[in-house]
């Protein structure tokens, strides 16, 4: 057995002595830390025991930053503008910019009113019957050209009617076709006098210039004609520009396009007269063409 508990000075008999009493301080060492060591444990199972048997805490609110201490709320400023609204769904959206739409290109142009009477209807075998009272052909000459010269729309409208003129030329021309110059004169279909009014066409004409003609009045008559080719002018030249995506341009002189569909509608009626044709009434545009051309004013 190894001497290593031996200290200086210490004799032979006393070796198993000093042997016995280390070894005791070993032993009692040995069982104080165990003791210790089953304390701490109980102390803790005691501790846990105890915290179960505690109420639990309450969770605490909701908070975007756990860590942030909540800040008394900001004073609230008063804004010019409302605030913008939150979606029903509740999840806010990013606001998006409303660009305003394109202008269009297409020139700003309100058709004018109702299109007025719709075509003439001559019964079978029906001639127009002539009275005894016609005026001279130099007379005639006379209303027309009063009337061309007639701005029928006025001031109170759309300053570019106001300048609408019906040519000379085309009141000689629809009064050849219409009548043959004849101021006394009553058709089939209802049509009176040199320009061949209709009672429908005179009801309008009234109603939307705030006229009172009289279709049985010669000069009346032509006044009654001659606005309702004015109307007819604005009508289809509004019409051709909204096609053509341009000006309106009310001059039968310079517009093309124009005095065709205001020709056939005098006769027709607006209804199925489009720019372009083609015409309802083919042969009687062809004839006022060409009697345009070759009028027999000159002859008056």
């Amino acid at each position: 057995m190894s001497d290593d508990f031996y200290e200086e000075g210490d004799t032979a008999e006393f070796a198993p002595l000093r042997r016995k009493r280390n070894w005791g301080m070993i032993v009692l060492g040995v069982a104080m830390a165990v003791v210790l060591v089953g304390c701490g444990v109980m102390a803790t199972m005691l501790k846990g025991n105890d915290q179960d048997k505690r109420p639990a805490a309450a969770a605490p609110k909701e908070s975007k930053d756990w860590a942030t201490p909540v800040q008394p709320a900001a004073p609230v400023v008063a804004t010019t503008e409302a605030p913008a609204a939150l979606p029903s769904s509740g999840a806010a959206k990013v606001p998006t910019t409303t660009k305003p739409p394109a202008p269009s290109k297409k020139p700003t142009i309100v058709l004018t009113t109702q299109a007025p009477a719709p075509k003439h209807s001559t019964p079978a075998g029906c001639t127009p019957s002539r009275g005894p009272n016609q005026l001279a052909k130099a007379e005639v000459k006379g209303l027309l050209n009063t009337a061309a010269g007639t701005a029928f729309w006025g001031t109170a409208t759309k300053v570019e009617y106001a300048d609408i003129r019906v040519p000379a030329r085309l009141l000689y021309a629809i009064a050849e076709q219409e009548s043959g110059w004849q101021s006394d004169i009553k058709a089939c279909d209802g049509g009176l006098g040199l320009m061949q009014i209709m009672s429908t066409t005179q009801s309008f004409v009234n109603t939307r210039f705030g006229k009172s003609w009289d279709r049985t009045k010669p000069s009346d008559n032509v006044m009654c004609g001659a606005n309702y080719l004015a109307w007819l002018i604005a009508y289809y030249g509004d019409k051709i520009a909204v096609k053509n995506n341009t000006d309106a341009n009310y001059d039968i002189a310079t517009n093309a396009e124009l005095l065709k569909p205001v020709i056939s509608a005098y006769n027709w009626g607006t209804v199925g007269v489009e720019p372009g044709g083609p015409y309802p009434n083919g042969t009687y545009v062809q004839n006022v063409l060409a009697l345009m051309d070759h009028s027999r004013a000159g002859n008056y």
